[in-house]
């Protein structure tokens, strides 16, 4: 183990005992594979099972919506990479619901999900879909009409391929701000899922979601984030992410 990663161990059992609970919470993860992967950020599924079995043994319920304050877990996946159809029996085979934010501009792109594999997800009732942007950039850079078209662009694309409206919204690199989530009300998003680690039902903001990533946890690791141990990283991906009262 590298010092780099022992520290992180350290960190998050440090949080664990600081933050110890049960309280619902949303998990993310960026795609997941057998063999090869369509991205660095890919977890295994191995691991991956793993990390469900963890869950299920602790008692947690796999929700496609939270709505408990604890004991419940949403399973998110951001950017739409193909490995993610290529082993979605998995969730098809455990009735478990997963909810993954597209980048509207990256469908049918190679390494990402095309129309058709969206759509056939969809139709298991247990894949959701929302927004992760356009084409992916820092959302609290653009100026006011690139924004809109990030964030208004994408939605009307994915309810264009679905049929059905799309209301959640997650930020790219986890980074927004007042305008963001002013602009994003405005687009018609009524959830907005960050990058700040933490519990659902605590929420930064009003419809502001916490997630904790989860894609290379260890099974120590992630039994610790269960326990709301990155919670210790809060003020930290704060200042990372938001930013108060910058214009768009």
């Amino acid at each position: 183990m590298s010092l780099k990663h022992l520290a992180k161990t350290i960190l998050l059992q440090t949080g664990a005992l600081l933050h110890d609970n049960r309280e619902s919470k949303v998990i993310y993860y960026h795609d997941i594979h057998t063999s090869s992967a369509h991205t660095p950020m890919s977890t295994s599924v191995e691991l991956f099972l793993n990390h469900l079995d963890i869950a299920a043994s602790n008692d947690y319920r796999f929700r496609a919506e939270i709505t408990q304050a604890e004991g419940e877990l949403e399973i998110t996946f951001d950017d739409g990479f193909r490995g993610l159809y290529e082993n979605f029996s998995l969730f098809v085979d455990r009735k478990i619901p997963v909810r993954i934010f597209l980048v509207s501009g990256f469908i049918g792109k190679k390494g990402y999900l095309g129309a058709s594999e969206i759509r056939e997800m969809a139709k298991t009732g247990l894949l959701y879909v929302g927004s992760h942007s356009r084409t992916h950039q820092n959302l609290d850079t653009l100026p006011r009409e690139e924004l809109i078209e990030e964030l208004a662009g994408s939605k009307k694309k994915l309810e264009d391929l679905l049929g059905i409206p799309v209301e959640t919204l997650c930020f790219p690199r986890g980074r927004f701000s007042d305008p963001v989530l002013e602009e994003a009300a405005d687009a018609g998003y009524t959830k907005l899922y960050s990058s700040l680690p933490g519990a659902y039902h605590k929420q930064f903001k009003p419809g502001l979601i916490h997630r904790s990533l989860a894609q290379h946890a260890t099974p120590s690791e992630f039994k610790a984030i269960l326990r709301g141990g990155d919670r210790i990283y809060y003020s930290r991906y704060l200042k990372m992410h938001y930013r108060q009262g910058k214009s768009a």
